[in-house]
């Protein structure tokens, strides 16, 4: 009764918000600076926010904190550069009061994403709003400088060695590579400095490695059932380990839990998955659902779309939609594994594959498990339209004739008749078309008349053609 209770409150005041900001900010347009790319999109990523268009694009450096494996604390998980600062060099209380945090937030609050925040701006330029991140920090409470969400990813302990995974985040890839990553830092007095805070938190998520086989998040469970058992906690398991002690935990706390899975087909999901057992993982998978319906939490299903699973993307959403599980997508940078570095042609397929797809649609979450399907497919479509933009500049696309490049030639020369003799030598037995791309073309407008008419007056006929062949494809003479 108390998660409908507290479920029913953040309905009401988002929706609120939503009114509250669309009559302030009207038109959004007005507020949004011109150091923005693509304004368009940026207007349209603000109209999709639940709580309505605001000119702050994000609110997480006032309302969150991220702690990572070395000490260093941030506004959240993708921003590794604007460090408020680093523990134990610094105390939890001298990093919330830390003017890093305020600074942050004001030249977010003027659309500048670059202290850090390229991730969720590359995404709003794709026009993936519901992969944007900072999306998730508006229904956070504003609680001043006292973050309402901290974000834990304090050790790299994992059983599973990830295709796509590396060293930082699997202890397994680090043993396997010969790799010692040190210890992190964070102790009693650290665990100690949380029970100021634990108490306001709305939320505390837990990263990996695997959440499940790290100590030290076990200790601030015990504090956060202590001291706020309220406190959602969001928690990004592989679904590899189930016992007795973590359902205790399930059952006392109220858990969110994101289970990692990249295929339905066992035998690409083991190879994915690394030391994974797929049949154990989807009984686990049910184990967690059954425990959050009775417990009135939910659970998702965490995908990384790759080269090397695009096509059982559709399938994983359709088994989302008919289970009511919440899919989410991460992006994978990974080298031979992120769907930027396929081919244009490739990208075509996926995009078009993604858009003819059908799907169940029974249900609000499978309504929205759509919505953030078609993001998806927006930044697939976003890569390929940069690509297919990228290669149309070499692409032979510009048919002409053995007479057009001729006439081009007597227009460089200006019509010189003691050269048009050598000009019609030289095309005499060159091929009757041509396919020129955009930058053949280019090169073809930087050729000097002077230079051309030095050639002509100094090099013979078989000389000429193969400079004029490499001045069409270099933009120059000279070898």
């Amino acid at each position: 009764m108390k998660n409908k209770l507290d479920n029913i409150k953040t309905f009401a005041r988002t929706k609120s918000k939503k009114f509250y900001n669309s009559i302030k900010y009207y038109p959004i347009s007005r507020h949004i600076h011109t150091n923005f790319g693509n304004k368009e999109n940026l207007i349209k990523y603000n109209h999709s926010r639940t709580t309505g268009p605001e000119p702050c694009v994000c609110h997480a450096p006032l309302r969150s904190l991220y702690f990572d494996m070395k000490g260093n604390i941030t506004a959240c998980c993708f921003n590794r550069v604007h460090i408020f600062g680093k523990y134990p060099q610094k105390n939890i209380k001298e990093i919330i009061y830390n003017e890093k945090r305020e600074f942050l937030q004001k030249e977010l609050c003027r659309q500048n994403f670059m202290y850090g925040c390229q991730h969720c701006h590359k995404l709003i330029e794709a026009q993936n709003f519901e992969g944007v991140e900072a999306k998730l920090y508006d229904n956070l409470k504003d609680q001043g400088n006292i973050p309402s969400e901290m974000v834990f990813e304090l050790d790299n302990t994992c059983n599973l060695a990830c295709e796509m995974c590396h060293e930082g985040f699997s202890s397994t890839i680090a043993k396997l590579k010969g790799i010692e990553i040190p210890a992190h830092p964070y102790d009693a007095d650290f665990l100690a400095q949380l029970k100021e805070f634990i108490p306001h938190l709305k939320i505390a998520k837990f990263l990996g490695g695997e959440p499940f086989l790290i100590n030290i998040y076990y200790q601030i469970w015990d504090l956060i059932l202590e001291l706020n058992p309220n406190c959602k906690i969001h928690l990004q398991t592989n679904g590899t380990v189930f016992n007795e002690k973590i359902e205790s935990y399930l059952r006392k706390g109220r858990f969110y839990i994101g289970i990692s899975i990249d295929s339905l087909e066992k035998e690409n999901y083991e190879k994915i998955r690394r030391n994974a057992n797929f049949d154990k993982v989807m009984e686990n998978l049910y184990r967690f659902a059954e425990i959050a319906k009775q417990r009135n939490t939910f659970i998702n299903i965490s995908v990384c779309p790759m080269i090397q699973n695009w096509e059982e993307i559709t399938e994983i959403v359709d088994f989302c939609n008919k289970n009511s599980f919440f899919v989410y997508f991460n992006t994978v940078y990974t080298p031979g594994f992120s769907l930027r570095d396929a081919d244009e042609d490739f990208l075509l397929k996926i995009k078009d594959y993604y858009k003819n797809f059908k799907f169940y649609t029974k249900g609000i979450i499978a309504k929205r498990n759509l919505k953030f399907f078609n993001n998806l497919t927006s930044q697939i479509e976003d890569i390929y339209n940069q690509k297919e933009k990228d290669s149309r500049y070499e692409k032979k696309r510009h048919k002409w004739t053995n007479s057009m490049l001729k006439e081009f030639m007597f227009k460089k020369i200006n019509n010189d008749k003691e050269l048009l003799d050598k000009i019609d030598d030289v095309f005499f037995n060159l091929g009757e078309e041509y396919s020129f791309s955009d930058k053949d073309l280019e090169n073809l407008e930087k050729l000097k008349a002077e230079d051309l008419i030095s050639a002509l007056k100094n090099e013979a006929v078989i000389e000429l053609q193969e400079k004029i062949q490499r001045f069409i494809k270099f933009g120059k003479f000279s070898k």
